[in-house]
């Protein structure tokens, strides 16, 4: 889970740095080209070539126009003035001179009217303008050129200037045609037209000048072009502003995208007026917001358990280091538990790996809800837990650890008709200036938690410094010094704690019980040296102790007149051995002791499992007369559809159901529904650890059979039959003895 968290968080950083080189590789912003001054300045470019072509079109269409214009006049006024001719064939008109003169006067555009002998030497000239060079014979080429129109179409010749189109010249041929003969009396048309007489009397030529008409409409062309040229800045200027407005929405995602690069999905972009820009904004927004859920993502699985929502061990270590850092400056102590769940690992085997999950979420729950708010409960893996308890000292981490143990002792998982209690092992390390490295920290409390797992589970042990590691390996191998010297001189003892029946208060067996004397003749109880013994690989000897020495018990203790029965436990170390039943006869035979007097209490957990060679072993027991008992049924993966399969005679209820059942509801409706399917099974039911009369009593009122417990009766060397008291309502109601408790 942790390898995929930081791959998936590695994949961003790479996104990221990825973007941020990609912008590095590129230039730079100042040598970058701006997209909006781009497109502006082709905007203004565009403007300013097809305005400047719009003005060259206009002023050289108007030079044509004015051209042709001037052209269409002067010939106009050339047609009109026939008479111009006049003075070369009538010499002494005077008249006809004035009229000329009178005519060039009324119109400014002609500058000069010249008069030429036939062979283009200038004759005179009437002019309008006194600074007028002047006139000039004609050229050869002109001369060649305005003889061959006569007879023409059109009788003169016009040319303009190039440099100057304004101003034209005329020159026109002055000639006159006569008929040789004129046939008065023999008339013949097509004959007089081909003897017609020309004769050449000179040229005249017009010279225009449109100066003032042309200076006068050139300046209104470029007032228009003044105006065209006003109205295109103002329309670049218009566009210019307009573009950049439309363009702002791009030059607003500038920032917001190298800000997204940089991976701050947390980045605003503002909202675009045009579809297209709003279109790649939501774009961009939907992008942002996908990373963000993607890192939240991420994140998520990089700090968390996938199944529990808890802490991983790499977020939790992240927390751990914070709190020693706390505790280094500030002085305070804090506590680390690390919880581990006592045989988890038979849920999978009974119902699967998804039961299992299912159950672990639930611890998960229960873990985070029995804590303070400020802790930190993580998951390490499987079936380890781990919980940071910040500011407390000894005493408040250990209420912390009890309160834990306390609420899973009451837990219950129902998975397939089967009910699982899930109890823990609790080791607890306190966080203290002595002890300022994180995986020190984890060491001591896993150790700890290994050492109640040794101790008999679910309970809290509290890591010790020392000379702590070297005492406890001297205890260990001192304790099994102790129990092998005590298996092979026989110095184990027994007691026998009496069970009775709820409803009559009569005894109806004993429970045989192993005690070890000390070297200071106090007697050691079981749960100080049975966890030694199972890790040194003693039980095996213990129980066959045990199956031997109660036998020897029972044959000495057995009287004719009271029917005497033992219950002996049988530890899961016992049932690996392939000899326990031949042994077990051997006992029976060699002490007399018949099988029906004793019952065997075999643990739930070893019942769960049932081993092909454990089955084999229970049913020869049972083909031999004993009887079974589950023992501590609850405390683990509870299955109410084995009971049946196995066969057994008593289920044994644990007593942590007992301890507080007056106050508790929940261990109350627990009791009476293993009470109601024993009794469907045809099994009874046994209490363990009843303390008081009023337990007995609510027993009774939910159909438990037997109870077991100080109340009832104390351990004691020899096997005694005390009455249990009972109320007088039992009393009355006093069901019949069992049968098979005679």
């Amino acid at each position: 889970m942790m390898s995929l968290a930081v791959t998936a968080r590695d994949w961003l950083l790479v996104r990221y740095s990825w973007l941020r080189d990609r912008f590095k590789r590129e230039p730079t912003n100042a040598a970058k080209r701006v997209l909006v001054n781009e497109i502006l300045s082709i905007q203004v470019l565009s403007a300013a070539l097809f305005g400047g072509l719009a003005v060259a079109s206009l002023y050289w269409g108007g030079q044509w126009v004015l051209q042709d214009n001037y052209g269409r006049w002067a010939l106009q006024w050339t047609e009109e003035l026939n008479e111009l001719g006049s003075p070369l064939y009538l010499s002494d008109d005077e008249e006809a001179r004035i009229r000329l003169e009178s005519f060039v006067e009324r119109y400014p555009e002609i500058d000069r009217v010249s008069y030429f002998s036939k062979d283009g030497i200038a004759l005179f000239s009437v002019d309008n303008r006194d600074e007028l060079e002047p006139v000039q014979d004609l050229t050869v080429n002109k001369l060649d050129d305005a003889v061959a129109v006569i007879g023409e179409r059109r009788p003169y010749v016009m040319n303009s200037g190039v440099l100057n189109p304004r101003q034209f010249e005329i020159i026109a041929p002055v000639w006159t045609e006569s008929i040789v003969d004129d046939g008065l009396f023999d008339f013949d048309a097509v004959a007089l037209e081909s003897e017609t007489k020309t004769e050449l009397l000179g040229f005249v030529g017009i010279h225009l000048d449109f100066v003032i008409f042309h200076d006068r409409l050139l300046a209104n062309i470029k007032g228009a072009i003044l105006i065209l040229l006003v109205l295109l800045i103002a329309f670049a200027a218009y566009g210019r502003r307009a573009l950049q407005r439309a363009l702002s929405s791009i030059s607003d995602l500038q920032e917001p995208i190298r800000e997204l690069a940089k991976g701050n999905l947390g980045v605003k972009f503002e909202p675009a007026e045009h579809r297209e820009i709003s279109d790649i904004v939501e774009a961009l927004e939907t992008t942002a917001s996908a990373l963000s859920e993607r890192d939240a993502k991420l994140l998520e699985m990089a700090n968390h358990d996938s199944l529990t929502g808890l802490f991983n061990r790499r977020r939790f270590t992240e927390e751990l280091k914070k709190e020693i850092i706390s505790v280094m400056r500030k002085g305070h102590t804090s506590a680390l538990l690390f919880v581990d769940l006592d045989q988890f690992k038979y849920i999978n085997d009974a119902c699967g790996h998804p039961a299992g999950d299912r159950l672990i979420r639930k611890v998960a729950d229960e873990l985070d809800r029995s804590v303070r708010r400020d802790d930190v409960v993580a998951r390490f893996g499987g079936d380890e837990f781990a919980i940071l308890v910040r500011h407390t000292d000894v005493h408040g981490a250990t209420s912390s650890a009890e309160t834990i143990l306390s609420n899973m002792r009451r837990m219950a998982h129902i998975e397939d008709e089967r009910v699982f209690h899930v109890h823990c092992s609790i080791g607890m390390a306190m966080i203290t200036g002595d002890n300022l490295h994180y995986d020190e920290v984890i060491n001591q409390a896993d150790i700890a938690c290994r050492e109640s797992k040794s101790a008999g589970r679910n309970r809290l042990s509290l890591f010790e410094y020392a000379a702590d590691g070297k005492e406890k390996d001297t205890a260990d191998v001192g304790w099994m010094n102790r129990l092998r010297k005590a298996v092979d001189n026989d110095e184990f003892e027994l007691r026998f704690q009496p069970i009775n029946r709820i409803h009559t208060g009569e005894t109806t067996h004993h429970e045989v019980l192993i005690r070890l004397r000390g070297d200071d003749n106090n007697v050691v109880s079981p749960d100080a040296f049975l966890p030694s013994a199972m890790r040194f690989g003693l039980m095996t000897e213990i129980d066959f102790w045990m199956i031997e020495n109660a036998a020897k018990a029972h044959s000495e203790f057995s009287v004719p007149a009271r029917n005497l029965r033992f219950s002996i436990n049988l530890s899961a170390n016992a049932f690996e051995n392939d000899d326990l039943v031949a042994h077990i006869e051997a006992c029976f035979e060699r002490h007399n002791v018949e099988p029906k007097d004793i019952i065997f209490e075999i643990t739930e957990s070893l019942a769960i499992r049932h081993p092909v060679h454990v089955e084999r072993q229970i049913a020869a027991l049972r083909d031999m007369g004993c009887r079974l008992a589950l023992d501590d049924f609850g405390t683990g993966y509870s299955s109410f559809s084995y009971l049946q399969k196995l066969q057994f005679d008593y289920i044994k209820i644990d007593g942590t159901f007992v301890e507080d059942l007056v106050n508790n509801p929940v261990d109350q409706k627990m009791i009476k529904l293993i009470a109601e399917i024993g009794a469907e099974a045809g099994m009874e039911t046994i209490a363990e650890y009843v303390q008081d009369a009023e337990s007995l009593a609510l027993l009774e009122e939910l159909g438990v059979d037997l109870a077991q417990g100080f109340f009832v009766g104390r351990p004691s060397k020899t096997p005694t039959h005390k009455s249990t008291p009972i109320s007088l309502d039992s009393r009355r109601m006093r069901a019949p003895t069992f049968p098979h408790t005679s």
